[in-house]
């Protein structure tokens, strides 16, 4: 095999040296010399084809339509269509095959199959099976479990809808103020339960995030399994030197690390970008166009990686996220200690650039408060986790189990944390950062949190369907904490104007409070005990996270609450119209506007007895 590798422009001092660091990582020479690029796939394919008098392939032809993808995959082999003289299959060696085939202990038998590249091989697959696919990637889930529904309303229809919707909100409005003394009572009655009940037990979360938990004991080089990345692409084109980057600087054995780009059909300038760039990419980095079709979202593209992915293990990261270079060996650690059960981490999200605007700054907070504390103290309870859209880390086969994604849900992330749990599965914290940038701008920022609230309306309706099956799955405490905390979301969004305008009629007709009837009295305790539990979610978890990670000078942002409630509130009823004129528009974030990074800390440790790391004052996008 000295030979073969010799004959493709290996030095024997370059080969020496890495065959002792292939075997201090554990690894395959020939694998690990594919995945880092200090290999030709191509040549060494070429060079072995001449050797054994076989084919070498540059374009693979389509497979089978029977054919089984996942042993496909596993085999890193095909039969292919056709008939008469000529290959029956293709082949895409590892390295132990190589190893074999150059050896002579591995025959394949002349004319009968040809060499091919990862890359190839997969690409033989998708041309085959691409239509295939593209649906199963959006009915991976039964109906009941799917945010489809509304799939059937035809756009004819969708019309009347928005105006049935507006006619009853004008209607509501007219009632209110035909009767205003009845609005000041009752908003209060039907509101303030649900933002209280959310309020407490984000607090709650967020204090049992507290508690130190042990960082579990790093695996030898040797132990590490095999890792998937899924990095969806679209309208990307500026950001895959920056995406290489950060990938690079991952610290895991490349021979197991896979990374898939996902790029839509119709993304010209991504898939230009890419292709510049593919002949310095490193090996172990493949390129999946995803098949055509609807609803064009984040997770079916996800579906169909998942379907090519070979990994033990599974990450998903957007086009911006700097994930810590250790992240996927915590995770990987992580997993080797828990049980069965927990299939899911979630690590935690910062963002890169709060210094660029007033609004990104706040965004900071929010992120920090939402990830470093009421998320990782919802994982430490056992209770359901909305996932973030990023860096959240699965064992493959229990999340293929589960259904995967939901190509129909513009929150599938947070859909996807609350069928684990119903399902009988754990997700639990990782605390890494990954830092991502976020909106510094009015119009992006509220085009994403249109498309938040939007999915968060959508999976409350799935969730909600067949509420005995909820509760028999979730248990009534772990459904009351996620409903509270969903409920919260949207109702306290879209009340927000109905509570601004009960006060100001209030005020306006000069009724005193804590006077009058029991149910005012009752209404207008409920209003002070929604200000207090408001005021104590605006400075618990915040100042919890923004002393984790040193960062007090970003605390005056959360002043800005009363503006960003505002906002929040305008998004919210601009994704009820759309739910019902539009249910499946993915308004996509951009990303490369970020002018400064900077202004949050690293994350500080927690586990007992860890080392305190300073202030770096530092991140990256």
């Amino acid at each position: 095999m000295a030979e073969v590798l010799l004959a493709c422009g290996l030095t024997r001092e370059r080969l020496l040296e890495e065959a002792e660091r292939a075997q201090a990582l554990g690894s395959d020479l020939i694998d690990l010399g594919l995945a880092e690029g200090w290999i030709d796939e191509e040549n060494l394919l070429r060079e072995i084809a001449a050797r054994l008098d076989l084919r070498f392939l540059e374009v693979t032809p389509p497979a089978e339509p029977d054919t089984p993808l996942a042993s496909a995959l596993r085999l890193r082999s095909y039969r292919i269509v056709g008939e008469g003289p000529g290959e029956r299959c293709v082949l895409a060696p590892g390295g132990a095959m190589i190893r074999a085939l150059a050896d002579g202990r591995l025959t394949a038998p002349a004319n009968r199959v040809a060499l091919v590249t990862r890359q190839s091989l997969r690409e033989g697959l998708l041309a085959s099976q691409g239509r295939r696919l593209a649906k199963e990637a959006t009915r991976t889930l039964p109906p009941r479990f799917s945010a489809r529904w509304p799939e059937t309303v035809r756009p004819w229809q969708r019309g009347p809808l928005v105006l049935t919707l507006l006619l009853c909100v004008l209607g509501g409005l007219g009632l209110i103020l035909a009767f205003p003394a009845l609005l000041t009572a009752l908003t209060p009655l039907l509101l303030a339960p649900v933002l209280i009940g959310g309020a407490v037990t984000a607090i709650i979360s967020a204090l049992a995030s507290l508690r130190p938990v042990a960082r579990p004991p790093d695996l030898p080089d040797a132990a590490l399994p095999a890792y998937t990345i899924l990095v969806p692409l679209y309208r990307e084109a500026g950001m895959i030197d920056t995406l290489l980057a950060n990938l690079a600087r991952l610290d895991y054995p490349r021979d197991r690390l896979e990374i898939l780009f996902l790029l839509e059909a119709d993304d010209r300038e991504t898939g230009e970008a890419v292709r510049a760039r593919q002949e310095t990419m490193p090996g172990n980095v493949q390129v999946i166009v995803v098949p055509p079709g609807e609803p064009r979202t984040k997770p079916r593209a996800l579906n169909v990686g998942l379907a090519l992915a070979t990994g033990n293990l599974l990450v998903v990261y957007d086009a911006e996220d700097a994930p810590e270079p250790d992240q996927l060996r915590r995770a990987a650690a992580t997993f080797a200690v828990s049980g069965p059960r927990v299939t899911c981490l979630q690590a935690r999200l910062a963002v890169a650039n709060a210094f660029d605007s007033l609004l990104a700054c706040r965004f900071a907070v929010d992120y920090a408060a939402l990830f470093d504390t009421i998320k990782a103290g919802a994982a430490r309870l056992g209770w359901p986790v909305p996932l973030g859209g990023t860096s959240n880390h699965f064992r493959t086969e229990a999340l293929r189990r589960v259904g995967a994604w939901d190509a129909w849900n513009l929150t599938e992330d947070a859909d996807l944390g609350i069928r684990l749990a119903r399902l009988g599965h754990r997700i639990e914290d990782l605390p890494s950062t990954t830092w991502e940038e976020l909106p510094p701008t009015l119009r992006p920022w509220m085009d994403q949190r249109t498309r938040w609230l939007k999915g968060w309306m959508q999976t409350l309706i799935v969730q909600a369907r067949v509420p005995r099956d909820l509760l028999g799955e979730l248990g009534p405490f772990r459904l009351l904490a996620i409903s509270l905390t969903g409920l919260s979301v949207v109702l306290g969004a879209l009340g927000l104007p109905l509570c601004l305008l009960s006060l100001g009629l209030r005020l306006s007709m000069g009724l005193p409070f804590l006077e009058g009837p029991s149910f005012v009295l009752v209404s207008d305790i409920l209003v002070i005990a929604s200000f207090v539990a408001a005021l104590v979610l605006e400075i618990v978890p915040p100042l919890i996270a923004l002393n984790r990670r040193r960062s007090w000078h970003l605390a005056p942002a959360v002043l800005l609450a009363p503006v960003i409630y505002i906002l929040i509130s305008v998004a919210a009823w601009r994704a009820l119209f759309e739910l019902a004129r539009d249910p499946f528009l993915w308004r996509k974030t951009p990303h490369g506007l970020m002018k400064r990074a900077g202004g949050l800390g690293r994350l500080r440790p927690t586990e007992p007895g860890g080392a305190d790391e300073r202030f770096a004052g530092r991140s990256r996008a």
